[in-house]
């Protein structure tokens, strides 16, 4: 029989340690490397070895004294520095660090790889671009199944805001890699950034099946189903992902937000104070979401606090100005003149809007800045403010100064809404309208004393899928049309001719279109045409926002919306309005007969005496 021979030399058991590495046997390759440096401590090899397989294990700080080590026992090996580089990334460094390491590995050989890829990688992170995108460029050339060139190079490319192009180096890294889920990863958060949510529908299932275990993938999915508005989904996925990694304060908002969305508010809300307990300080993406979730529970007190971190959350998509003078924090301003700036679309502007005759009366001027056709609008409601267009350059900075202080429309709520007790005394309607244009466009409705007047819309000009999930069709909202004998009035901006003509033959005589009211960029028109109305029955936009300023009767249906609703089952902002929730699980359309419902409900005992009075007839 005969007798197997051990490794007896250096050089047998660290090749034997390095096969082990190559297999992923990172423990047993560490053993062979600390006997090896317990019988040759002076060996750079073995001492080097030992330190990547800490690395390896997860403890880079272990790493960094041992590759350091062998450093001193060989400082002319460019490999060493290179894992030095990978051992210091994983702590953490500081970039111009990582750079001067890897420049002394390519120093001793230029075509260190490893040294190339982290200096590629310390390049990106300091917004070198150019010089990054040259090194990856040259690592695929000369290795074009180099995977890792092919995940950092994508990573630039997203850091570059060149998502469209990232998004192929990341599948050239799945098809070489396709074992690992961190490619998937990066792929699913380039489809989200580029709203690519079909094909990353297909490979985030792929990844799911691949990796059913895996946190990560899990939250991915989760994230994406919310971006779609498929809370209901994403709820399941979000859950799973939080439990698994509990202290994961990303997973927590995302579980937090789906709950939130899914009408789960007060489980929303523990989530999200646990993620707040997990996050840094300084994470303004946490107290954002934390403040919707307060809102959402009808806690104004906290929830205001938190309001303005919207700011600093880079994933929140409002406008960021810029000014030289200080901001208003409710001191005396009777003396002073203010400027009201808004930060979101029309509809929040004119609901925060409700509030300026409150700020008006305190200031000695007030200067309002939105878009061309809100500081019109607004101009005429509140003659006593100044209303322009948004006076800042290209970079949102200001670029008047007639006046002493600034406040955001929406930051208003602190001072004039701190609590829902101070939504019920509030003045309601202060928006005023042209009523000899509106009674004009009453008298075009024939039949207005003896049927109520519906004006009605059904979408928002963005349709992007995010949006859509609470909007309907024109052959969506066509059975309120047929659903009574009325006079159904198209409050509808940006409405296609298709639609209108659908509309038309649909619902015949019962269905008025009038042509020459820019719904879109007429305000005024859009006011007064409102104003005629009965009751209003729109999706979740402007159009449902005028009808509320103006105070007609209105059901507004759409997704849970915490700064609209405030914890509150009908909008405090407008007395007036029903807010209806479509089914999560089944199409928008599916919920008409609802709306239709709610409305007969409120039109039982219809009389023409509420908007003739609003009418001054």
């Amino acid at each position: 029989m005969a007798t197997q021979t051990a490794p007896n030399t250096i050089r047998d058991r660290l090749l034997k340690g390095i096969a082990l590495q190559q297999a992923g046997e990172f423990e047993k390759a560490q053993r062979i490397y600390k006997q090896a440096v317990k019988k040759a401590p002076n060996n750079a090899d073995a001492v080097h070895l030992l330190g990547v397989t800490y690395r390896q294990l997860g403890y880079p700080t272990r790493a960094l004294e041992y590759i350091q080590k062998a450093i001193a026992l060989n400082p002319n090996q460019s490999v060493f520095y290179a894992n030095l580089a990978r051992a210091m990334m994983d702590m953490g460094s500081d970039v111009d660090s990582l750079l001067a390491v890897c420049n002394k590995a390519l120093s001793l050989n230029p075509l260190e790889r490893e040294a190339r890829n982290i200096k590629g990688i310390a390049l990106t992170k300091k917004k070198e671009f150019e010089e990054a995108e040259l090194i990856f460029q040259s690592l695929i050339v000369e290795d074009p199944e180099y995977k890792d060139a092919y995940r950092n190079f994508g990573t630039l490319l997203m850091d570059a805001d060149r998502a469209n192009h990232a998004v192929n180096f990341y599948i050239k890294a799945v098809m070489l890699e396709p074992d690992n889920p961190e490619n998937y990863l990066l792929r699913a958060r380039a489809r989200l950034k580029l709203k690519q949510y079909e094909p990353s529908q297909y490979e985030l299932t792929e990844a799911l099946e691949r990796f059913p275990d895996n946190a990560d993938v899990k939250h991915e999915a989760a994230r994406l189903l919310f971006s779609m508005n498929e809370s209901n989904l994403a709820v399941f996925y979000a859950k799973q992902a939080h439990e698994a990694d509990p202290r994961d304060y990303h997973k927590g908002v995302t579980y937090g937000v789906n709950l939130l969305m899914h009408g789960d508010h007060k489980e929303a809300l523990r989530i999200m104070k646990k993620a707040k307990k997990s996050a840094p300080p300084s994470n303004r993406t946490v107290d954002w979401n934390l403040a919707l979730a307060y809102l959402a529970n009808g806690d104004l007190k906290n929830g205001w606090e938190l309001h303005s971190a919207r700011f600093e959350d880079p994933a929140a998509q409002i406008l960021r100005r810029t000014f030289e003078i200080p901001e208003w924090k409710g001191e005396d301003i009777s003396d002073k003149t203010i400027l009201v700036w808004a930060d979101q679309g029309l509809g929040d502007a004119l609901k925060a809007g409700t509030m300026l005759p409150e700020l008006i009366a305190r200031a000695g001027k007030v200067i309002v800045e939105l878009s061309e056709k809100g500081a019109k609008f607004t101009q005429y409601c509140f003659p006593e403010a100044e209303s322009r267009l948004a006076q800042m350059d290209s970079d949102n900075f200001q670029t008047a100064f007639d006046y002493d202080l600034h406040v955001n429309i929406g930051e208003l709520v602190k001072f004039f809404r701190p609590t829902i007790e101070s939504f019920k005394t509030a003045p309601c309607p202060v928006y005023s309208f042209e009523k000899d244009r509106a009674v004009e466009y009453l008298k075009r409705l024939k039949g207005n004393e003896d049927k109520p007047v519906i004006g009605f819309s059904w979408r928002s000009k963005n349709l992007a899928v995010n949006r859509a999930r609470y909007y309907l069709s024109a052959p969506g909202i066509a059975p309120l049309l047929e659903s009574r004998d009325a006079i159904f009035v198209n409050l509808q901006y940006a409405a296609l001719e298709k639609e209108i003509n659908f509309l038309k033959e649909r619902a015949g005589d019962r269905f008025i279109d009038l042509e020459d009211v820019d719904l879109f960029d007429d305000l005024l028109g859009a006011a007064a045409l409102t104003a005629a109305c009965d009751f209003v029955v729109s999706a979740n936009t402007s159009v449902a926002d005028i009808a509320g300023i103006l105070d007609v009767p209105a059901i507004r249906f759409g997704q849970q919306e915490p700064p609209l609703l405030l914890g509150q089952k009908n909008p405090p902002w407008y007395p007036s309005m029903t807010y209806m929730h479509p089914y999560t699980d089944k199409a928008c359309a599916e919920f008409v007969p609802e709306i239709i419902k709610e409305m007969d409900r409120q039109l039982e005992n219809w009389t023409p005496e509420r908007r003739n009075k609003r009418l001054g007839l």
